[in-house]
């Protein structure tokens, strides 16, 4: 079993880990800022709320749509239709 001390010294897995960190700090405080914006410019929680976690709900709802269509496809078909 890996200890954390050896993933962190593979050179590929460093950058890896902090863009990836990096990428869910940036989108947590967009998702602050825009939700505090729409909060001043409406005074709407609702509204506040859905700006938030607006593309959050919508990858989700369209993983679950993607996803099950290519379960269902061979995949040399989906392939092709990405290209």
């Amino acid at each position: 079993m890996r200890t954390y001390r050896e993933v962190f010294r593979t050179p590929e897995f460093t950058p890896l880990f902090l863009t990836s960190a990096t990428q869910v700090a940036a989108s947590t405080a967009s998702g602050l800022a825009l939700g505090t914006l729409v909060y001043a410019a409406t005074g709407s929680p609702l509204l506040s709320a859905l700006s938030m976690f607006g593309p959050s709900l919508a990858q989700v709802a369209g993983a679950l749509a993607l996803l099950s269509a290519a379960d269902r496809l061979p995949p040399r078909a989906a392939l092709s239709g990405l290209a």
